[in-house]
């Protein structure tokens, strides 16, 4: 059967937020389409990028030389049928450096990387992730951050310095040798919390919003920063971006570290396992303990999660879709409020996240902002 048309995410490259959008297949253009809108954009097959292709289960990636800052994502099963519409200038040729051309066999050292690669799929580059070094891994954060946050950062001094100082009290029970640079972007609307390679972390303002005390927000920190702990994002990253950024390195562009192109929306495509999560919750709750926070803010923010989700039953996809990102992002909710509960096994006296008038500085941190 002939694929005509398909759903998918798209990023607009306008805003952080990926958009479910329907996909119309034409004889020299595709047509993007968002439910609930009139408007369309088409892109001639001519003027497409392939970022990446699809290494099961992650899609590829697509761009438009009309707007490079802009994202389609194609489904494994949908890209054999796809990839027949697009010219050759779709692919963009690796340019081999100097350095390996001079190697003998190349040739053979190429083809064996590949076929390793499609051997041990996305988990040979989730191992590589081991062996780049923290230098890089902070460049290649700070690109995923710079081109995938369009919303201004909060800057309030007071609400800063309230951040700060639980950001002190968490690094306590970190062992890696990062610096953490954690930034709150105002998103009144979106309830999520996102960690990027090389120590940056972001946290929503709706997050916020729908906390009620210091030790929730704590308690999310302590997660982003168990997966930062356990280096999830670099591996994530790896396991989406592996192939291109790995051949491109390999064969003499050294360069792609500094193309935005790359990483664009990438923040919001670091998906965990079920055992990544699991694994900083439980970090994450001894990261708690060792700054003598109050551990159960993390239950009580899933839970919250989980009130929110039950709300929106029901709700159309433009209804959800904050909801839903917070959810694609971090997987099985009610397992791991119920295995936190399992694991607390005695009462404590803890000391105070923060005090009042902190908290209050915090909740306040958008009162500042800088685009």
């Amino acid at each position: 059967m002939t694929l005509t048309a398909f759903e998918t995410r798209f990023f607009d490259g306008k805003t952080a937020r990926p958009h479910q959008v329907s996909v119309e297949l034409h004889a020299s253009r595709l047509r993007i389409s968002m439910p609930g809108e009139s408007c369309s954009s088409d892109w001639l097959y001519k003027e497409i990028v392939v970022l990446q292709q699809p290494i099961p289960p992650q899609p590829a990636m697509l761009t438009s030389r009309k707007n490079m800052a802009m994202r389609l994502y194609v489904e494994p099963e949908h890209w054999c049928s796809f990839k027949t519409k697009l010219p050759k200038t779709a692919f963009p040729a690796i340019t081999l450096s100097t350095r390996w051309r001079s190697l003998a066999g190349y040739a053979g050292l190429s083809v064996i990387f590949v076929l390793a690669a499609v051997a041990a799929g996305p988990r040979l580059f989730e191992r590589a992730s081991e062996l780049i070094p923290p230098s890089t891994e902070i460049q290649i954060g700070k690109m995923a951050f710079d081109s995938s946050i369009n919303q201004p950062v909060c800057t309030a001094p007071q609400g800063k310095a309230a951040l700060d100082k639980l950001v002190l009290m968490l690094k306590q029970g970190i062992t890696r040798d990062i610096p953490f640079n954690v930034r709150v972007v105002s998103a009144d609307e979106t309830l999520n919390a996102l960690a990027a390679p090389g120590g940056y972390l972001i946290i929503f303002s709706g997050i916020l919003k729908k906390a009620d005390s210091a030790e929730e927000v704590a308690g999310v920190l302590a997660h982003e920063m168990a997966h930062l702990e356990m280096n999830h994002p670099m591996k994530s990253l790896m396991r989406n971006l592996g192939v291109t950024l790995t051949l491109h390195m390999m064969f003499g562009d050294a360069g792609v570290l500094s193309n935005t192109a790359h990483f664009a929306g990438v923040i919001h495509q670091l998906h965990y396992s079920r055992e990544d999560e699991l694994e900083a919750d439980k970090i994450g709750y001894a990261l708690l303990e060792k700054a003598n926070i109050d551990p159960s803010g993390l239950t009580l923010f899933f839970e919250r999660i989980q009130q929110e989700e039950a709300k929106n039953t029901g709700h159309s996809y433009s209804n959800r879709s904050d909801l839903d990102e917070y959810l694609s992002t971090h997987p099985h909710t009610e397992y791991r409020i119920n295995t936190l509960k399992s694991n607390t096994t005695t009462s404590k006296n803890y000391q105070q996240a923060l005090d009042a008038s902190e908290w209050r500085a915090l909740k306040d941190i958008c009162s500042e902002q800088a685009d």
